[in-house]
């Protein structure tokens, strides 16, 4: 008598312990790839907003202190913007005949989990009227009036540090670096220092971006 050959209730495991196996690695790989995919856009996201706000940031400050005599429209300081205490750049300029007073800083999101880089505008008072020539900068109401740039936290222990820092010293420059120096002319230059995501991450040197303010003379 031959015996009958079938498949066994061990081989059914076993095939399906096999196929579970084979499906929780596919899994196991779509999930990092979708994750991989996911960072790479989020980063890339951050570091085209990061370039296209510095871009902004520098058309807008290059008008400090246009129309205005004197070395006192330009000031980096701290100032008070709703109920946070920001460090910032300020400047000032002449648009016609009213005086439009403006300035940069990096402040954390409502929920404190991001950052955004903004342009501000200043008031003389909380009702609303415009700046003027003659009162020290930081002592205007400063509100947001745009937000240049939507930036991650890319830091380790993700407190949301500051990302974006400003530095002002004096020097004989010119926008861009274009142009013929003049060495007898000094004018302020500001110092923008930020970082991409793949310099955060992998712990390299800021960018810098520098700022040569013509309207102003040092």
């Amino acid at each position: 008598m031959k015996y009958q050959l079938g498949t066994t209730l061990i081989s059914l495991l076993i095939g399906l312990l096999i196929s579970m196996l084979c499906i929780l690695a596919l899994l196991s790989s779509y999930r990092t790839i979708v994750k991989t995919g996911v960072e790479s856009r989020i980063a890339a996201t951050h570091d085209t907003q990061l370039q296209a706000g510095l871009t902004t940031a520098q058309m807008f400050l290059q008008n400090a202190g246009f129309g205005l005599e004197g070395s006192n429209n330009l000031l980096t300081t701290t100032v008070q913007v709703g109920s946070k205490t920001i460090s910032a750049v300020l400047w000032r300029y002449k648009n016609g005949t009213n005086i439009v007073c403006q300035g940069l800083a990096d402040v954390e999101s409502s929920d404190n989990k991001k950052r955004r880089f903004v342009l501000l505008e200043g008031f003389e008072n909380d009702s609303g009227a415009p700046c003027n020539g003659t009162s020290t900068l930081g002592s205007f109401k400063w509100k947001e009036q745009s937000t240049l740039a939507n930036l991650e936290d890319y830091s380790t222990d993700k407190l949301n540090p500051q990302q974006i820092t400003f530095n002002q010293t004096i020097s004989t420059c010119t926008p861009f670096g274009a142009g013929t120096v003049e060495e007898s002319s000094q004018h302020p230059l500001i110092i923008i220092s930020a970082k991409t995501s793949t310099q955060k991450i992998a712990g390299l040197e800021t960018v810098q971006v520098p700022i040569c303010l013509l309207n102003i003379a040092s």
